[in-house]
């Protein structure tokens, strides 16, 4: 594809990003006054401002978006390799045989990506239990509003340093490692299957 290296730089860059920066930086673009860079855009539509970070039915939701716009690079850099590891001649043949773009996708290429999709579910639910820098800067301790953003990870450090039951913490970041072992353990074997030889 043209261009294909320009937008992997583009969507991998983010990665390079440190997480102190990535949420130092969207504090500016979800400021809850119009001079944040989403409600600036938003108040030129005439759109009252909204408080991304600061209503509780939004703030987790917007750091999620955050978490998925810094990971994204990640994935196209994986599944661009596993791609390029596909041979061409694969595809040449199904097309002589009248194959279309679907019909490669889900009989070729998916199938061959089965290795890439499994690596790339675990390491999407190792995230998905994480996510404490990136709290911490745009939420705080606290859970920020009201709660809505507490995970896992904020409540052990507020555990450990706000109420000082550091074994209680302890204990709860053993549990959370053997929680996360255990999804990628259970996503190992749910996905198994035999090798596809290329």
């Amino acid at each position: 594809m043209w261009g294909s290296g320009f937008y992997r730089v583009v969507f991998f860059f983010p990665q390079v990003l440190a997480v102190a920066v990535v949420g130092v930086l969207f504090q500016a673009v979800y400021r809850p006054d119009a001079d944040g860079v989403i409600n600036g855009v938003l108040a030129r539509f005439g759109v009252e401002p909204v408080g991304w970070l600061i209503e509780p039915d939004l703030a987790l939701w917007s750091i999620i978006a955050v978490m998925v716009w810094q990971a994204v690079g990640f994935y196209v850099v994986l599944f661009s390799a596993g791609m390029a590891a596909i041979p061409k001649d694969y595809f040449e043949a199904a097309a002589l045989d009248g194959a279309g773009r679907i019909r490669l996708f889900f009989s070729i290429t998916l199938p061959l990506l089965r290795d890439t999709v499994q690596v790339g579910w675990i390491y999407l639910g190792i995230a998905a239990f994480d996510g404490f820098a990136l709290v911490q800067v745009l939420a705080g301790d606290k859970g920020e509003p009201d709660g809505a953003t507490t995970i896992l990870p904020i409540t052990i450090y507020n555990t450990a340093f706000s109420y000082q039951k550091v074994g209680y913490a302890s204990a709860m970041g053993v549990a959370l490692f053997f929680l996360t072992v255990t999804f990628a353990v259970l996503t190992l074997r749910t996905t198994r299957r035999e090798r596809v030889e290329l």
